[in-house]
């Protein structure tokens, strides 16, 4: 592939703002516009491996925002500041400094608590002295740094989600630091530390859960896959945005009760669900069906009934997903997306809580963790699945033969 080549697709990035007014690099999936205004799309497969891999970094790197954004809120409002924001968040904490003083917020909550009875194990204390003037990148910074890791330990933070000193003291691994945060900020809101808002929708989640508790002690939900292709009453959203209602069959569901079992599964394993309508019974009107339309298909009515604002979004996002299908045939059914109550989708077989934080960002519970919900469909997605499975042999393939023939010359 010649630069000038993949430079004609790979200006089809653009900087996008999101409604909360952060920009962030985004793709123009399908046609996308070249710099000089016309059609260009990748051609080759060497083009097609590229692509994706910019995408994917581009992706991960969008992954991390929504917790960076909560993370800033929440020591914000731990600490009684207000200068933290997504876009500054590791800069604010690489020198160790704030996180020493959100330590000693977080070790006084946890004596108060102890006093009244409520906190039964050793309070972690984080000792020695904070270097409250440390420069960025010095000695001091990782002295800082270290102590608060030390404190982490104390606490409970498991040992695979510690983070090391270098990961923000030189910003080399900020999704390490972003999780050890989340999972500081879930136990210490056990003693009356408000919690930020990821953490607040898992535990809406868990109690939706614990309500509808069968008591068969499983992690995971799962259902028939068979149940929704033939079932008889299904509300299946058309091309043109409107609803064909059709039956659906009462299916059968078991629902895991441990939080610690569910906080101990893999990001990547299965994620659980609930069939039936919000109140846990069954419903014949519970389940919509969203199936990869075409590009041109018109947007969504304001008005349709029994649409939220979280559903009009998951079918936006469907739909920019549907736009990088190159399926041939203007239509393609492989990326379904089917409701099956509130904040619970099927999407292309897998059964997910979705959530929206500060009615701005889709999360998908995974496993213990979140993920954004284009992060997910892109991972998910059968035709993309394939295409990069296609594009990385087909460029196998090609070294291989190259590397053949330059030694036989």
């Amino acid at each position: 592939m010649t630069s000038g080549t993949a430079a004609a697709w790979r200006c089809s990035t653009t900087l996008v703002t999101s409604p909360s007014g952060n920009g962030h690099l985004g793709h123009e999936w399908g046609l996308a516009a070249s710099c000089n205004g016309g059609a260009r799309l990748p051609e080759t497969e060497e083009e097609y491996v590229e692509f994706y891999q910019d995408r994917i970094v581009s992706s991960q790197s969008r992954q991390l925002l929504p917790l960076q954004e909560d993370l800033a809120d929440w020591i914000n409002k731990t600490l009684g500041l207000d200068c933290l924001t997504a876009s500054n968040l590791l800069d604010m904490l690489d020198n160790g400094v704030v996180l020493c003083r959100l330590a000693r917020v977080i070790q006084e909550k946890m004596q108060e608590a102890a006093h009244h009875g409520a906190c039964k194990k050793p309070i972690p204390v984080i000792s020695g002295r904070c270097f409250e003037s440390a420069a960025r990148r010095s000695f001091f910074a990782r002295d800082n740094m270290d102590k608060f890791i030390q404190f982490c330990r104390k606490l409970g933070v498991h040992q695979h989600l510690l983070f090391e000193s270098e990961d923000l003291v030189l910003h080399a691994n900020p999704r390490n630091v972003l999780l050890c945060l989340m999972e500081v900020a879930r136990i210490a809101s056990l003693y009356n530390v408000e919690p930020p808002g990821l953490v607040q929708l898992e535990r809406e989640i868990a109690e939706e859960e614990s309500q509808h508790d069968s008591g068969l002690g499983m992690t995971a939900w799962h259902y028939d896959s068979k149940t929704l292709r033939h079932s008889s009453s299904t509300s299946v959203l058309g091309g043109g945005g409107g609803w064909v209602h059709r039956g659906v069959s009462p299916d059968h569901c078991t629902i895991g009760k441990s939080e610690k079992l569910r906080r101990a599964t893999s990001e990547t394993g299965p994620a659980p669900i609930l069939r039936g309508a919000s109140d846990g019974i069954p419903s014949d009107t519970t389940e919509d069906e969203w199936s990869r339309g075409s590009a041109e298909d018109p947007d969504f009515d304001d008005e349709q009934v029994g649409i939220s604002l979280l559903d009009r979004k998951v079918q936006q996002a469907t739909k920019e997903v549907q736009r990088h299908c190159h399926c041939l045939g203007s239509k393609c059914d492989k990326l379904k997306v089917n409701k099956v109550g509130e904040g619970r989708y099927s999407i292309a077989g897998r059964n997910v809580f979705i959530r929206l934080l500060k009615d701005t960002h889709m999360m998908v519970r995974v496993g213990g963790g979140w993920d954004t919900l284009e992060h997910f469909l892109m991972r998910h997605d059968p035709c993309q699945q394939l295409s990069r499975s296609v594009s990385f042999r087909e460029k196998t393939r090609t070294t291989r033969i190259s590397k053949r023939k330059s030694f036989c010359q």
